[in-house]
């Protein structure tokens, strides 16, 4: 009996082609395997299909087609999937914008462990964005996902020290946070570090 040659797995090709994994990156080559995975269910796929369709990387930009994705991947619970959907609520991308329906899909994408989701957050209490402007939560936000090493909110939360919103102002905390904003290339903080 002859034995059957197993089948690649699209989800992990496509992967390989999109990251450059073993070879160069073809976001061409990637994305028909990627959507045939995303087709039979592989969430992280289905994520990477919505981001292709939405920045045109290796298929024809539509965002209709983005969203419709990423919906199904934060059905399935992914982190990155949920922080893309906050966003197309965020900027009315497709849909209507909803700054409370975006706060509540950067609060479900932070619980799951995504840090951006976390500082996106803190951005919306600052600013009063879908909630009640609050600076104490703002600043837990930033604190948090400071402290793991997002750019954005290590900028933020030196803002938030050098003007004492939402924390007491203290002047050497937003020299700390500027300068590690700056060390990952944050334009604006370095801005700030060149005036010290």
């Amino acid at each position: 009996m002859k034995r059957k040659t197993p089948q690649p797995d699209p989800a992990e090709l496509g992967q390989n082609f999109f990251y450059g994994i073993g070879g160069r990156k073809s976001y061409r080559k990637a994305f028909p395997l990627l959507l045939q995975a995303a087709e039979l269910g592989h969430v992280h796929c289905q994520n990477v299909v919505g981001f292709c369709y939405d920045s045109g990387f290796g298929v024809e930009k539509d965002r209709v087609k983005a969203l419709f994705w990423y919906e199904k991947a934060a059905a399935g619970d992914h982190q990155v999937a949920l922080f893309n959907l906050a966003r197309c609520y965020e900027e009315g991308k497709v849909v209507a914008r909803d700054l409370e329906k975006a706060l509540a899909l950067y609060k479900k994408a932070g619980a799951l462990g995504d840090v951006p989701a976390v500082c996106n957050m803190g951005v919306m209490h600052w600013l009063g964005q879908g909630t009640e402007v609050d600076l104490e939560k703002a600043a837990r936000c930033m604190r948090y996902a400071a402290q793991r090493g997002d750019a954005k909110a290590q900028y933020n939360l030196g803002v938030l020290y050098d003007e004492g919103l939402g924390v007491a102002k203290n002047r050497r905390w937003a020299a700390h946070w500027m300068r590690k904003a700056a060390a990952q290339g944050h334009r604006r903080a370095q801005e700030y570090v060149d005036t010290l």
